[in-house]
């Protein structure tokens, strides 16, 4: 299933996934009740959670704002 992640640095993002949460980088997306549309289907959005980005990403496409 795919999900598109809302806010942080994976912004847009859409990615294979599912479940409570996905981990995209070094940054922690949680399931909220919203669907958006991609490439004309809907997907599930994940939003951002800061409190639980790795604080030292391992390279600068992975650290979170």
């Amino acid at each position: 299933m795919d999900v598109v992640l809302r806010g942080g640095p994976g912004d847009g993002q859409v990615i294979d996934g599912g479940g409570e949460s996905v981990v995209w980088g070094a940054c922690l997306y949680e399931r909220t009740n919203d669907v958006g549309r991609s490439h004309g289907r809907d997907v599930r959005v994940y939003r951002h959670r800061a409190d639980y980005c790795e604080p030292y990403g391992r390279g600068s496409e992975d650290r979170c704002e």
